[in-house]
């Protein structure tokens, strides 16, 4: 899956970013149209993405060097 277009300027102009690869079989769908709502979340998904998220913020705080611009 391609960055959304937001992401993808800014990291091509040297802002790191993050894009994890996650199952998008359904996932536009509902995607910013008005049935996007907090009863489409699947718990699993969003227990798994926490914890994605949270062992990356933690990776990303003890680096021993900044990550490059």
């Amino acid at each position: 899956m391609a960055l959304p277009p937001t992401s993808d300027a800014l990291t091509q102009k040297g802002v790191p970013s993050f894009a994890p690869w996650f199952d998008t079989r359904t996932y536009f769908n509902y995607h910013h149209t008005a049935a996007d709502t907090f009863d489409k979340i699947k718990p699993n998904e969003l227990a798994e993405n926490g914890a994605l998220m949270a062992v990356l913020a933690y990776g990303l705080a003890n680096l021993e060097q900044p990550l490059p611009r």
